[in-house]
C-alpha cells in the first residue's frame, strides 16, 4: 500500500537548477527566500539536447547546485568533436560512458560504454576527441572551471 504524499515532505531550502529541480520546485512562501523541492523522476529520452558554444557538444543538465557549482549532466559529443586544449577543473570531474568512444589524446585513455573516469581537481588533461558519437554522464562535485575556457563564448556554458 502506498502512503499518500505528505505536503511537508520537502527538501531543505536550496538553490538548484537543471531539469530535475525545475520539475520538483516548490516556490518559497516569501520573495527572497530559497525554494524547496520534492522528489522527481526524469526520463532523459524525453529531454531535448541543448547545444553548447563548443561545436559538436550538447547537454541535458539534470541537476546543479547553484550555490556550490556541483552538477550532474548528460553530455553528447558528435564524432570528431572534442575539447580543443589542455585544461584543469576547479573540482573533481567524474564521467561514466554510456555510448561511443571518447579519447583523451595525450594519454590515449579512451572511454567506452561502461567506463568510469575520474579526473581529480586541478589535474591537467585533454585535448579530447570523440572517435564516434559519444554520450557521457558527467558529474562535478563543485564548480567546473577556475576561469572560463576560451573555447566557450558563453559564460553559462562554463558553469
Amino acid at each position: 500500500m502506498t502512503e499518500p504524499e505528505n505536503p511537508e515532505n520537502l527538501s531543505e531550502p536550496g538553490a538548484y537548477s537543471g531539469e530535475a529541480p525545475e520539475r520538483a520546485r516548490v516556490p518559497a512562501a516569501e520573495p527572497g527566500l530559497l525554494d524547496r523541492y520534492r522528489e522527481v523522476l526524469l526520463h532523459v529520452d524525453d529531454l531535448e539536447w541543448i547545444d553548447k558554444t563548443l561545436a559538436g557538444l550538447s547537454q541535458k543538465m539534470l541537476w546543479r547546485d547553484d550555490e556550490t557549482g556541483a552538477s550532474i549532466a548528460l553530455v553528447r559529443f558528435k564524432a570528431g568533436s572534442g575539447v580543443p586544449s589542455r585544461h584543469a577543473h576547479a573540482s573533481n570531474q567524474f564521467m561514466f560512458c554510456l555510448s561511443g568512444r571518447y579519447t583523451y589524446l595525450p594519454t590515449g585513455i579512451t572511454l567506452t560504454p561502461g567506463s568510469f573516469y575520474w579526473n581529480p581537481k586541478g589535474s591537467l588533461h585533454g585535448p579530447t576527441r570523440a572517435e564516434e558519437d559519444s554520450v557521457l554522464l558527467e558529474v562535478y562535485d563543485g564548480p567546473h572551471y577556475p576561469t572560463q575556457p576560451d573555447w566557450y563564448t558563453s559564460e553559462e556554458d562554463a558553469r
